[in-house]
């Protein structure tokens, strides 16, 4: 019988496993490949993000294999900071806070247009503070949160106004942090969304201005979803499915609000009439209508109405001191080709 010493029976002892587990996992192996996973950012309201969570239908779109996992956000910069880290892949936000990550430079692009803001945001004041109208604001205190869609839109109507920033005292106040504000008389207006607004209204104040009204000025505003570049490079089939469920969840707020409504109210565990609010001022529009040049216009185009509406907005913001610098080629941060798989 041939002798093996200590050293050789160790070396064939791990040779023999080597092709043991060679063998074992022969034809097998998705079994042990990574499996997929797609982080997606929320934010706390009766919106589509949270429509899909609490039906579970984002989940069984992206398919089997992958793990799909909601976080919880509260404003852009935080989206921004977690795509940054590669923490979050998915998730909307106003384009305020998108173009100031386009101008540092992040990683990530926007592949959808969300949904257009009208009434879903307004500016709304205090009765009987004496404010009636927005040259009324002078010298008052006005809460909202700072580099968001609304903090733009406050700006472009004192602007309507004929004010300046100096003329009224804007207070940086998270949404969950307004209606308390607003309580203990610390503010004597806000600018804001849903379902804060409807609470604002609800104790005793009134709507003056609606960020739709900037439409005539030619200031469109709107929410996009953004996505992490190196996720969407590498997972381009979850991009998409993501997209074409959001399109799918689009139509049942456009044309069944009230299904919303009774889906969202018992999930969030909000009063039913607030979730209708909320599903009733969320305007979409299909991805047809989103690959027109009115709006992100054909993959690679160097023209159309997002990017012209985002100029207006980067001018604007640079001008008031939120952005650093401007952008030289808004067209990298514009990523239409998945709306056109869609459309």
């Amino acid at each position: 019988m041939m002798q093996l010493t200590r050293r050789e029976a160790l070396k064939a002892g791990a040779n023999l496993g080597l092709a043991t587990f060679a063998v074992s996992t022969a034809g097998v192996g998705p079994l042990f490949a990574q499996e997929k996973k797609a982080v997606l950012g929320h934010f706390a309201s009766a919106n589509q993000q949270n429509y899909a969570k609490a039906t579970g239908s984002m989940q069984k779109a992206m398919g089997e294999g992958v793990t799909t996992e909601f976080i919880g956000v509260s404003s852009g910069p935080q989206i921004l900071t977690a795509m940054a880290a590669d923490a979050m892949d998915l998730c909307n936000m106003g384009s305020s806070p998108m173009l100031v990550g386009f101008a540092q430079d992040l990683p990530v692009s926007m592949v959808y247009v969300h949904k257009i803001v009208r009434d879903g945001e307004a500016l709304v004041v205090r009765n009987g503070s004496g404010i009636e109208k927005l040259a009324d604001l002078k010298g008052r205190k006005i809460g909202c949160p700072f580099n968001t869609s609304v903090h733009f839109a406050m700006m472009a109507a004192l602007q309507l106004a004929g004010l300046s920033p100096s003329d009224v005292e804007l207070v940086n106040l998270r949404a969950d942090a307004t209606l308390a504000a607003w309580q203990q008389e610390a503010i004597d207006a806000a600018y804001i969304w849903h379902p804060v607004l409807g609470s604002l209204i609800e104790s005793g104040g009134s709507v003056i201005f609606t960020t739709g009204e900037l439409s005539s000025e030619g200031v469109l505003i709107f929410d996009a979803i953004v996505c992490r570049n190196k996720f969407r490079d590498e997972h381009p089939e979850l991009v998409l499915a993501y997209l074409k469920e959001l399109a799918r969840i689009n139509e049942i707020y456009r044309n069944d609000p009230g299904l919303v409504a009774d889906t969202m109210a018992p999930f969030l565990q909000i009063p039913r009439e607030t979730a209708l609010l909320v599903a009733e001022t969320t305007h979409t529009i299909t991805p047809q209508e989103m690959i027109s040049a009115a709006w992100m216009g054909a993959p690679s185009a160097t023209d159309s109405g997002v990017i012209t509406a985002l100029g207006k907005q980067m001018d604007f913001l640079v001008e008031s001191g939120q952005m650093p610098r401007a952008i030289s080629d808004l067209t990298k941060f514009i990523d239409s080709s998945f709306v056109s798989q869609l459309a």
